[in-house]
């Protein structure tokens, strides 16, 4: 079955006595255009626009729109295509995209900050027919595309007296592409027209009841939808925009930015409100925010607390999921902490109204309340498909075949429906493996992980064999500043918590995640540091002691190239294996191992070291190099 919104309206929990002008349903069937001129000219005294050293009112606004405008017309004329924004992200963006649309064409936006070589190949596959940059990025444009590409100074810009009038766009047409690497790493843009932009504005408007009077905080990167989404919702109701890069300010300067500016709304990663958390003296709080969103990461209940340490006491949160192809969020909600449940996952939302979302099961059926299955959604809002991109479009778009109005988009995510109508997310379903005939969710592992005491963030990956099957499981933590974690403190906390097959071989802690543009965890990058990190990997065969262990280990789980940071587990062995592992080391070396003992220790490597300080065989002596360090020791009975 088919889920809807059948339960209380967007704002239900949230800032519902704020009075606000609501965004009609009727702007929907005119240009994005068309609504930013009607509040340029009502809040032409106001200030539209504020990054770190310039602001612009919106009347200022408007006159730079203009301009781009008619150079867009100008340098693309005769040429097809949307056209490419690569400025730093600063106040001339927000303008950029809207002279381009003022111009008639869609905008792809090109982050600054990214490698040469990936804006270059999103801008090919854009088939951009030109590009607007800046003074100080001429040289790199040039570089950038040698070809034959038009490309605007917004620094040169002249007056647009006696220019030909630029062309005027419908809601149909091409607003933006936005272009994310997914799970494979290759850039796929999605495409929406002004429609479904104006959409998604509308129903943020109408939850958060944003109005002029709002100072609004932009975090993102402009090229995630989220950003998209920021920038719009501001300047199409008269409000101000902050461009404030959580980078280049760091926790403190956050802070400081957010209190001199009164910021009333604004979103950021659980991982940016834990950090601010740190640095925020005894009492103080974010004054001035109203409501605060989190996403694009997986938001715990400990992360309300931290909101609540955090914000005024009549602040609201909001989380959600969504999708670039979605045009923003399918469900949301302002956290209701009565609905908090101990070791519980805390809740995405409740379905907005204008989708559906079914949960299916890996053949398309249906799945029922409270089972696990794919979010498919349904909506007349969602992404028209991959620009110049028929063959994925088809795989990952259909049409509803009772309404062909209605698009219908599989998101990879994976969840299920609550008894009291909030969805809760598992993970995502590329995130699903199999191994040793057991299902797995990566994010079931991720997520008992990051609830473990100093942990800002994990991941989990699948190590597989050259035929792409499945063989072990790895896992990477980012701790918290200034908290030092021990891989072995984690292994001992997810026993608790887990069954054996699904306890990682290695956990390894490092200082910070790769991340994508929208802050979700790289998974392409973080397969790459892992392959690294294995070829760099020693394997001592000259230690006898190390030598014996793996020579117990494949007489019990056959010929399997264990090395010293291997383990049961890693080596597709089961529990019984594993037993019998351990009554062949006690047998060959004299020692009982206690079950808590080859639990947590795991690795051969670790064993090694075990056995090494307690000595084999009588009062043998062992010798055995363990991490780099000899270790020599008569074995004590």
């Amino acid at each position: 079955m088919a889920f809807t919104s059948k339960f209380p309206p967007m704002d239900y929990g949230g800032p519902v006595d704020r009075p606000f002008a609501p965004f009609p349903s009727a702007a929907l069937q005119r240009s994005i255009t068309d609504r930013f001129t009607a509040i340029a000219r009502d809040f032409s005294s106001r200030v539209a626009i504020r990054d770190r050293a310039r602001q612009l009112t919106y009347g200022e606004l408007a006159d730079l729109v203009d301009r781009i405008a008619v150079a867009t017309v100008a340098a693309s004329a005769g040429r097809p295509g949307p056209v490419a924004v690569l400025l730093p992200n600063e106040i001339d963006f927000p303008a950029a995209m809207l002279g381009v649309l003022a111009g008639g064409r869609g905008f792809v936006p090109l982050d600054a900050s990214h490698p040469d070589e990936r804006n270059r190949l999103i801008a090919a596959r854009s088939g951009a027919a030109a590009v607007i940059s800046c003074s100080a990025l001429a040289d790199r444009v040039r570089a950038l595309f040698p070809y034959d590409l038009p490309a605007i100074d917004i620094d040169a810009l002249g007056g647009v007296a006696g220019l030909e009038p630029r062309h005027r766009a419908t809601a149909d047409d091409l607003a933006f592409i936005v272009y994310t690497s997914g799970s494979t790493g290759t850039p796929k843009g999605a495409y929406h027209n002004h429609r479904n932009l104006l959409h998604d504005v509308m129903q943020q408007t109408n939850t958060l009841h944003l109005d002029h009077t709002d100072q609004v905080a932009l975090q993102y990167s402009p090229t995630v939808i989220g950003a998209v989404r920021e920038i719009m919702m501001t300047l199409l109701n008269g409000a101000t925009l902050h461009i404030l890069p959580p980078r280049e300010l760091q926790p403190d300067g956050l802070v400081r930015e957010i209190e001199e500016r009164g910021i009333t709304i604004c979103r950021m990663v659980p991982t940016l409100l834990r950090r601010i958390a740190e640095v925020l003296r005894p009492g103080q709080r974010l004054g001035s925010v109203r409501v605060l969103g989190l996403g694009s990461q997986r938001v715990d209940w400990s992360d309300v607390d931290v909101f609540r340490r955090c914000c005024p006491p009549d602040a609201f949160l909001i989380v959600g999921i969504g999708a670039t192809e979605c045009g923003g969020n399918f469900c949301h909600w302002f956290v209701d902490e009565r609905l908090r449940t101990a070791g519980g996952r805390l809740p995405i939302g409740r379905i907005l109204p204008d989708a559906s979302v079914t949960i299916a099961d890996e053949n398309g059926r249906p799945v029922a309340t409270g089972e696990i299955g794919d979010f498919v959604v349904a909506s007349r809002y969602i992404a028209l498909g991959y620009w110049g991109d028929p063959e994925l479009t088809a795989k990952a778009f259909e049409v509803d075949p009772t309404d062909a109005g209605i698009r219908i988009f599989h998101t990879g995510d994976m969840g299920r429906m609550r008894p009291d109508g909030l969805l809760e997310f598992v993970g995502r379903n590329d995130q699903q493996i199999k191994l040793r005939g057991h299902r797995i969710e990566l994010g079931e592992i991720e997520f008992m992980l990051a609830g473990c005491a100093g942990v800002a963030d994990a991941a989990a990956v699948a190590c597989r064999d050259e035929a792409g099957v499945s063989r072990s499981l790895a896992a990477y933590v980012e701790p918290n500043p200034g908290v030092a974690l021990l891989s072995r403190d984690l292994k001992l906390m997810l026993w608790k918590r887990l069954p054996q097959y699904m306890i990682p071989a290695t956990i390894t802690v490092i200082e910070s995640l790769p991340r994508l543009p929208n802050l979700k965890i790289d998974r392409t990058r973080l397969h790459q540091i892992h392959t690294a990190r294995l070829a760099q990997m020693p394997v001592p065969v000259d230690d006898p002691l190390m030598v014996e262990l793996i020579e117990i280990f494949e007489s019990v789980l056959g010929d399997v190239g264990a090395t010293p940071d291997d383990n049961v587990s890693s080596l597709g062995g089961d529990s019984l294996q594993a037993i019998r592992v351990a009554i062949a080391i006690e047998s060959r070396f004299g020692h009982a191992i206690p079950v808590d003992v080859f639990e947590s220790t795991q690795t051969i490597r670790e064993l090694a070291a075990w056995i090494a300080v307690r000595g084999h065989r009588g009062n043998a002596m062992v010798r055995c190099r363990v991490e780099g360090t000899t270790v020599e020791a008569s074995a004590v009975e």
